[in-house]
């Protein structure tokens, strides 16, 4: 089966219309602080351009943030994933989830105790993002984790019976050194633009990668 695509970090009218024009199944946009920051303002507006979405489905992405200040940003925006990239804890992941009828993900910073964290995140949320974490920067930093380690993401996301994506670092150049692992999904943010922009050849480049892959998996 062919992985879930991600496209993340579009922070602009230019980058919300080339990623809904991809094949990509889920777009998001992140609210929290930093160089790909939007608002729910600009994210009503760049989606009013666009009359379908081709069932891709949009995710907003937290770090650290109030449930007020969540429930706030998506107010009347279609938003289909909260995306929590921070420390957020299992007893604030479950107040959210209690007050927003939406599917929760976390993000995973690859460390040493992850696969625990992961563990008790368990009944709690929908899916997991295994990133890298660079000092300073919660994600979107362009640089990848130890990718060995994957199989053990994978386990523990199969055992809880929920998706995992792999991010961090993935570019069109080398996404089929993530795929030979057979991830859930892969998430891409900085590895397909140029010129701080979305980049459609990159993108396209990407696409045709993850395509191939799943046209030569063996049946």
């Amino acid at each position: 089966m062919q992985p879930l695509l991600k496209l993340c970090g579009n922070h602009s009218a230019h980058d919300t219309m080339v990623t809904l024009s991809s094949s990509a199944d889920y777009i998001g946009f992140v609210f929290a602080k930093s160089k790909r920051q939007v608002v729910r303002k600009q994210v009503q507006e760049w989606l009013s351009e666009h009359r379908n979405f081709n069932d891709k489905k949009l995710v907003a992405l937290f770090v650290n943030e109030s449930i007020e200040t969540i429930i706030a940003a998506i107010k009347d925006l279609p938003i289909d994933v909260i995306q929590c990239h921070g420390n957020e804890s299992v007893e604030q992941l479950s107040e959210l989830k209690s007050r927003v009828d939406l599917p929760i993900w976390k993000a995973i910073h690859h460390k040493q105790d992850a696969i625990k964290r992961m563990e008790s995140y368990q009944g709690v949320v929908s899916g997991y993002i295994v990133d890298c974490k660079v000092q300073g920067q919660w994600g979107g930093s362009g640089v990848s984790f130890d990718w060995d380690y994957i199989p053990q993401y994978l386990d523990e996301g199969k055992r809880q019976g929920v998706p995992v994506f792999i991010a961090g670092g993935i570019r069109p150049e080398n996404v089929e050194e993530v795929l030979q692992y057979s991830p859930d999904g892969v998430d891409v943010s900085s590895g397909i633009e140029e010129n701080g922009q979305k980049s459609r050849d990159l993108i396209r480049q990407l696409e045709e990668r993850v395509k191939q892959y799943d046209n030569n998996v063996p049946r």
